[in-house]
């Protein structure tokens, strides 16, 4: 889906872009429209850029991460909530399969901690590790 829309975006910035090239922008009114175009244009195009490289993130981690156990160390809630859904922060710690070193971290769920019963202190769950920054984790009901 990201990759569809991102391509969209640069498409449609393609266009406009294409749009002040093939125009006559003689008189002022239309020197400002053309100005417009390329700005939209220019703003479609970062869109669409962005899109492109967050799916090209979410591929390479979900080929190259490393899925690994970890340590549930502590459970906080935050004062952030979504409808009936609390928001909460999990603390864990893991240790990184390559170079055996131990990281302490944490990441957000969206949720309700105390309906999944495998998300309680004390218990391991199996996250995604960045193998370019290995404190960025990735926790989604793997």
């Amino acid at each position: 889906m990201k990759l569809s829309i991102g391509i969209g975006f640069v498409l449609i910035s393609l266009g406009l872009i294409s749009l002040c090239y093939f125009l006559n922008f003689e008189i002022f009114f239309n020197q400002i429209l053309g100005l417009f175009f390329i700005l939209s244009g220019l703003f479609f195009a970062y869109l669409g850029l962005k899109f492109i490289f967050a799916y090209s993130n979410y591929n390479r981690l979900i080929k190259k991460g490393f899925k690994v156990k970890a340590h549930i160390t502590e459970i906080k809630r935050t004062l952030l909530g979504e409808g009936n859904l609390p928001d909460y922060v999990i603390e864990v710690f893991y240790k990184h399969p390559d170079n055996q070193k131990i990281y302490h971290t944490e990441f957000e769920y969206f949720g309700d901690v105390n309906s999944n019963n495998l998300l309680k202190k004390g218990k391991e769950v199996d996250i995604l590790i960045d193998p370019q920054d290995p404190e960025n984790i990735y926790y989604e009901s793997l």
